[in-house]
């Protein structure tokens, strides 16, 4: 099979002044996929393909290769006009463990899934390179430390939002220092020197001159406007070099977001979160999420009077990002987790407690800190967080939390910290964190609903899960920390409707999450709320070992069903999201 080519001019073969624009590799690629084997059983040197495949794409998700583990073998070709003295190639998300060689060289090993990774290629000649990736799906602690079967929700494989190669890996890193004045910290990453005199243009007219010196520089930005949720206002900065023209375009957003006094506060003003859980996925594409379904989220959200996006449970497609900074959305973004250190986890497959194992932990700080880099001139990100549903009450919990943590802090990016958190009558972890979370789901998972009146009274006083016993709970544990709910909700079969509404109804849903609502906005003690989830998503198959088990491999617990269709409980959310004032933001 012909190999795919692209072709590429350089204007500069030297050095990163006039440094090309980053080479699109997305397309038609050659592959070939061996079903059950390793990265480690396969000759990705040498493969022959069978098939072309498109990426980005998850070839799990394709017709030939459905739900099946192996892994997937890519090569294509591209050609440079000159020589190069390095270059990254950019991975935007894969799954889950990938290897990669350009002309037979190794250049590096992504085991980080849904991260945008860089990898360094080194010296490239003039002329044609061939690119092959071998992108293992399976399930195998010995090398992949961050997924494991147990985890509710699909893990993917392929490539989920492209692969480039870009020939300047210099980044500019934007921090609001005073949001009234426009006053933003800039700093140089990867540049040659770290104390240098500058001129940096704002929107592409005005000019700032700008002395960095350790690799940063504090100047005011002209004209400057806020970046909110109702007016997403955007800016952008870059370098101009001599004889050259503008470098390292960086847009951002000036904004704060601060906790404190039981509430959140964007630029000063308190605000309320309303939202839902969102995973990045699609059911035809997989975690390749078309852009456009992407937009559509985001216009529901809208239309309903939501604010707020939890993504669910990993690091978040850079283009997702892109677009909800453009419409005003708040999103929470949290690195690769589920459930570890649990007893109703590891313990019922092969004993590996993640928390106490060295490469998890190490995996964890890496995809972490890497997050909020990828992440850091994203104004829509107000929240970094990690491992969702921890084992939170446990001294290694703690101990690899309180890691988590300093890593986030040390990026200095002025978000919110946490994690959500189902161990709330045990939890020791929130200690260290900006604001409390907690998932809970009185009436559902934890035990029946029963009457409606019963079902009402668990979600406000069930213990250890009621919306008010929770925060009472919390709040005489951790004084004067904000508390939301980063997931609470019901499932709801799309078209299932019945007016006695039993369990999995459309009618149940929204009596359900109606009721919700109810307690979540009358109780002043609560910032937010996430619903889980956003739509209706594939979680794990035969595969998924104990409490990841779904009705054929699916969360019905969407708003929207896989396909965005709106279910019964829509109209009911819309109206409290756009009519009712939560007790939260006072009278």
């Amino acid at each position: 099979m012909k190999n795919a080519l692209f072709v590429v001019a350089l204007a500069a073969v030297a050095g990163l002044v006039g440094a090309p624009r980053p080479l699109d590799l997305n397309g038609t690629w050659d592959f070939r996929f061996e079903e059950g084997k390793s990265w480690q059983q396969v000759d990705a040197a040498a493969f022959t393909a069978t098939d072309p495949i498109i990426v980005p794409g998850c070839f799990d998700a394709m017709p030939k290769w459905f739900m099946k583990r192996g892994t997937g073998l890519y090569r294509r070709t591209f050609t440079l006009d000159a020589a190069v003295d390095n270059a990254w190639l950019v991975v935007d998300g894969l799954g889950l463990y990938g290897t990669f060689k350009i002309d037979g060289r190794d250049i590096g090993v992504d085991a980080l899934p849904w991260s945008r990774v860089e990898l360094a290629t080194g010296p490239l000649a003039a002329g044609v390179h061939t690119l092959v990736a071998a992108v293992d799906n399976r399930f195998d602690w010995s090398y992949q430390k961050l997924v494991r079967t147990y985890y509710d929700f699909h893990c993917w494989g392929g490539f989920f939002h492209g692969v480039s190669l870009s020939f300047d890996n210099r980044k500019l890193f934007v921090r609001t220092r005073d949001y009234k004045t426009g006053t933003v910290e800039i700093e140089a990453v990867n540049f040659s020197a770290t104390d240098f005199e500058t001129t940096l243009v704002f929107d592409s007219r005005n000019e700032v001159k700008a002395s960095f010196k350790g690799g940063r520089a504090t100047v005011k930005v002209p004209d400057f406007k806020l970046w909110s949720t109702d007016h997403p206002n955007l800016h952008t900065v870059a370098i101009r070099e001599p004889s050259q023209p503008l470098t390292l375009s960086t847009r951002f957003g000036i904004r704060t977001v601060e906790a404190k006094n039981g509430g959140i506060y964007l630029n000063g003003e308190r605000i309320f979160l309303k939202g839902a859980n969102r995973h990045d996925q699609q059911l035809q594409s997989g975690a390749a999420t078309p852009e456009s379904f992407m937009l559509t989220d985001i216009q529901n959200l809208k239309a309903m009077g939501g604010n707020f996006f939890r993504g669910a449970h990993y690091p978040q497609s850079q283009r997702f990002l892109d677009l909800c900074d453009e419409h005003g959305v708040l999103v929470w973004e949290e690195s690769l987790g589920w459930g570890n250190g649990q007893t109703y986890t590891f313990k019922r497959i092969d004993g590996n407690n993640e928390l106490t194992d060295p490469g998890f932990i190490a995996r964890q700080l890496e995809q972490t800190t890497l997050m909020v880099r990828n992440s850091f001139n994203h104004p829509s990100v107000i929240i970094f967080a990690y491992m969702n549903e921890c084992n939170s009450g446990t001294k290694e919990c703690k101990a690899l939390s309180d890691q988590l943590i300093a890593a986030i802090r040390k990026e200095d990016s002025g978000r919110l910290i946490t994690f959500a958190c189902n161990m709330i009558s045990s939890d020791i972890c929130h200690e260290g964190t900006d604001i409390i979370a907690f998932n809970t789901y009185p009436g559902t998972i934890n035990g029946y609903p029963g009457s409606h009146e019963e079902l009402v009274e668990k979600i406000h006083n069930m213990k250890g899960h009621g919306v008010d016993w929770t925060v009472e709970y919390f709040q005489k544990k951790y004084p004067g920390k904000t508390i939301i709910i980063s997931e609470m909700g019901s499932a709801g079969l799309y078209g299932q409707r019945d007016p006695s509404a039993p369990v999995d109804t459309e009618n149940f849903q929204e009596e359900h999450n109606n009721a919700v609502a109810e307690a979540v906005w009358n109780n002043p003690g609560i910032a937010g709320i996430a619903y889980w989830q956003y739509f209706d998503t594939r979680t794990c198959g035969r595969e998924c070992t104990q409490d990841g088990k779904k009705h054929i491999a699916m969360s019905w617990a969407g708003l929207f069903d896989s396909n965005r269709r709106p279910k019964l409980v829509v109209r009911t959310l819309t109206d409290w999201f756009t009519n009712k004032k939560p007790a939260n933001l006072g009278k």
